[in-house]
């Protein structure tokens, strides 16, 4: 059958060149939808696709191969979207999960999310371009987190070479190198200082506090809110989209907590500004101290890189 509007707008990736294939796993127990992705994804010529109809085949898979992004119905035979992206995760961390909906609520979204979701698509499929797009951009979000990985990994592997090797470098610059490569293992392995800043929920605010975290009640205007490592925002929190533009340009990683009776705008936006979105006052409510603790390592984890490759340039420089 012809897919609808289509073009051959953003065909294939100018880095793929056909040599480096993404890997895509889609679910759907209804094959006309499993077709459609499987069509459209395989004219990129950088993506192989594999398909699976229920959770139980796509486990399966993920076992014997590691895939880059899954594309999920929310609704299949037997173990669900939600769960299935959940294990996904669990096997495969680094993988980008995308929820296909019939329908957009606000339930669906904060599940979707709470999983480990970092979009969704609602079927049917109006413009199959908006598809390709959002599987474009999970596979660049993935990317960026490989690059740094693989980045931080070389760094710390370099120094730590360099130290072994010993050289004429002066000991002031081997003592800070020192010094900078054990705190980056050091944050490695668990790193989650730094304040937390709540805004608008009593009960987040003492949830963290329980949870042995440094966090601490603002107002919604507050300057102090720029110096916080993370900020958690709640929807009924007043302007908090304000607020959460405001801090796109400042320093803290921004947490939305969507309550039982979120507006399901509010959620969109809140995608729109690529914000952690987290379900509170839930089941899934025990994963606001997770996802803080999270952010609060890979924020600790980029000072630790940043500081080591400064001493490792500086030793480098040394040598010479």
């Amino acid at each position: 059958m012809d897919l609808p509007f289509e073009t051959d707008e953003g065909g294939g990736s100018e880095e793929g060149g056909g040599t480096l294939a993404s890997t895509v796993l889609v679910v759907d127990d209804e094959a006309v939808v499993r077709d459609v992705c499987a069509r459209l994804l395989a004219r990129e010529p950088d993506l192989v696709v594999s398909l699976a109809e229920d959770a139980e085949e796509a486990l399966a898979l993920l076992k014997a191969q590691r895939f880059d992004v899954l594309i999920t119905d929310k609704n299949l035979p037997g173990m669900g979207g939600v769960e299935l992206i959940a294990e996904a995760r669990r096997m495969q961390p680094a993988l980008e999960a995308l929820m296909i909906t019939g329908y957009s609520s606000s339930e669906s979204v904060i599940a979707a999310f709470a999983a480990g979701a970092s979009d969704y698509i609602l079927k049917p499929f109006e413009d199959l371009r908006v598809v390709r797009a959002k599987v474009r951009a999970a596979l660049e979000r993935r990317t960026e987190r490989v690059k740094g990985r693989e980045l931080a990994r070389r760094v710390a592997r370099e120094a730590s070479e360099l130290l072994e090797a010993g050289g004429h470098a002066p000991s002031e610059a081997r003592v800070q190198l020192e010094t900078h490569l054990r705190a980056y293992e050091q944050a490695s392995r668990n790193s989650t200082g730094g304040q937390v800043a709540v805004v608008g929920s009593r009960e987040a605010l003492e949830t963290l506090l329980e949870d042995g975290l440094e966090a601490v009640a603002l107002p919604p205007d507050s300057p102090a809110l720029v110096g916080a490592a993370v900020v958690v925002l709640e929807t009924g929190a007043a302007h908090w989209w304000e607020i959460a533009e405001r801090l796109q340009s400042a320093t803290p990683d921004v947490v939305l907590l969507a309550g039982p009776n979120a507006d399901l705008a509010d959620l969109l936006d809140a995608i729109t500004l690529r914000l952690e979105l987290v379900g509170f006052g839930t089941s899934s409510s025990e994963s606001l101290p997770e996802r803080v603790r999270m952010l609060l390592m890979r924020r600790g984890l980029q000072r630790a890189q940043a500081a080591l490759a400064t001493a490792l340039a500086t030793f480098r420089a040394s040598l010479g």
